[in-house]
Order: C-alpha cells, then structure tokens, then sequence
C-alpha cells in the first residue's frame, strides 16, 4: 500500500525534476548527434559507446542512465543487448539506445542509422514505418488523453504497414504461438512477431523506467507526466523459425517467406522523450535527428575530432 502511494507520488513531476530531466535529455541528445557523426563501417560498437559516454560526462552529467545499447547487424535485433564489442560492416543498421543521468534523473533515447550512412531500401520503408507509428502515438497526447488510445493508435500503423510489406497478411490476421505464451484479449495478431513491445514506452525519473500518472486510475496523460515513446519493428528469420509446426504457420510463412528473406535482420527501434503540460506535449529530445533525410545529413559531417575509427562512409 504504501509503494503504490509512492509511486504516484513520483509519477507527476515537478517543475525542478523536468528541468533535471530536460538537461539530461540535452546532453544526451548532444551524444547521440556526435555517434552519427562518427559512425562508420569498421567501427567497433564499443568506440561508438565511448563517443557517446565521452560527450555524456564532458557536459557535466554524472553517469549514463542505464547500460548503453550499441547494437550493430544482427545485434539490433536484441533488446537488452549490452556486450557492444562488434564490428560494424557497410551496409549494415545499428540501434543506439543510450542517454545520460543528471542529478539521478535519466533521459532515454533511440536512433537507428546506417552505418554506411544512407539507408538501404528495406532499411528505409521499415524505418519510415516506425517513424509513422511513433508520430502517431504522439498526435494522442495531451492532458487527459488516453493511453490506449494512443497506443492502438501506434498499433494500426504498424500493422497496416506491415500489411504492405507483405510481412503479415492483415493487421487483423492471427498465428499460432509458442505453447505457454500468452496472447491477451485480442488473441495472437501477427502484428507481434515483429513489434516486439509497446509502443508508449514507460515513464522517466529517478529510475530510467519511474512511474507516470497514466499507468493509474483511468490510464489518461496529465501535466507532469514525463515519458517515452518508442515503438519497433525487428525482423528476425530465428524468431520466425521457432513457431510451431501447425497447419495456420505453415500457410502464414509460405505467404510471408518473401517478404521476410527481404527484410531479414532489419531491426528499428526509434524513442523519443515527452513531457505534458498544461498546454500540450514538449518534445524534449528534439535536437536528435529523426527523420531519414535529416539522419542522413548528419551522417555525411566530418566525424568529430579523434573519433574516426573505420572506414569512410559512402
């Protein structure tokens, strides 16, 4: 009884706790913008770690938030993955989810690039997609708005979008499960053998993962709420193969083969920090590049002083 009083009592932030968090948010946004710069085929994912790490404590901030993800090739279809020690090749995406603490309060932010600094075909249509889901979850948020209904909103995106991409068959269409995995009210939507978790992310705070007022009550944003939004698309041909061998998969997997050798090891993952306020929403992680033209931009800058670590972009 007394950690649920807690915990809403540290899921509607004060002015002086927005600020940490808004300053946390800048320094790591200043870490992100020099990781794109540096990126380059041969780059070890640890070099690119320390870049954005440097940056993190030359501005003053005290220690990342949480475990910086570096997550090159088929390491960014891995979600927690934390060894970093890869070798990123041309051609390949890489997801960086990493951000700064400032005064205990941590930001938290995703970006997918190129390593060789344009993406591919594939690499942009599932791109632009997550894009498209995260904006719409984010046309959703305003004091009072339901979180359902932002998350069914980033939902239908995905799904519709996989739809033409010929990776499910409709966004209504179901699987079969791993036996023990449970599928919820809506039942096993295909839609999940690629949007591996939410759309709406999680509040931030003291823990990179605090409590927001919308995981309360009647589940609605209100001014004080600081949080992400990070929805992903990851295209795994091993998570494919371990669904059981019944008459629905075969028919599903026949009908997506295709498509799934085409975007194979495609893994996106694009998180963004808000805060509501009485007024509307504050995208605090802004200076991060997000969109494909604007990535692609930074990418082509003289890498940062010291950082080059592998080969030129092309």
């Amino acid at each position: 009884m007394v950690d649920d009083v807690v915990q809403q009592l540290r899921a509607r932030k004060s002015p002086a706790e927005t600020a940490l968090l808004r300053r946390a948010t800048g320094i790591s946004a200043a870490g992100h913008r020099q990781a794109m710069r540096a990126m380059a085929p041969g780059c070890n994912e640890g070099q690119i770690q320390a870049v954005l790490e440097s940056v993190f404590r030359g501005m003053g901030a005290e220690q990342p938030g949480y475990g910086s993800i570096v997550g090159s090739g088929p390491n960014a279809l891995k979600l927690h993955y934390d060894r970093n020690d890869r070798v990123m090749q041309a051609g390949e995406s890489v997801v960086i989810d990493a951000a700064t603490a400032l005064g205990h309060y941590s930001a938290d932010i995703t970006r997918t690039l190129p390593v060789s600094g344009r993406f591919s075909p594939e690499q942009r249509a599932v791109y632009q997609l997550v894009l498209d889901a995260q904006a719409a979850f984010v046309r959703q948020i305003y004091a009072g708005g339901s979180v359902e209904t932002a998350n069914d909103s980033g939902r239908a995106v995905i799904a519709g979008g996989l739809t033409r991409l010929g990776l499910i068959e409709s966004p209504a269409a179901e699987f079969d499960p791993v036996p023990g995995i449970p599928c919820g009210r809506e039942g096993c939507r295909q839609v999940r053998l690629f949007a591996w978790h939410g759309y709406g992310g999680h509040g931030l705070g003291l823990e990179v993962h605090d409590p927001a007022q919308y995981y309360f009550g009647q589940k609605r944003f209100a001014p004080g709420d600081v949080f992400t939004v990070e929805p992903g698309i990851y295209v795994s041909p091993e998570y494919l193969d371990q669904l059981p061998d019944t008459p629905r998969n075969r028919a599903l997997l026949a009908r997506i083969r295709p498509a799934a050798r085409r975007y194979a090891g495609i893994g996106v993952r694009i998180e963004d920090d808000y805060l509501v306020t009485e007024n509307g929403v504050e995208w605090l992680s802004k200076d991060v590049p997000r969109d494909i033209d604007a990535v692609e931009a930074l990418m082509r800058e003289d890498p940062p002083a010291g950082t080059v670590c592998g080969l030129p972009r092309g």
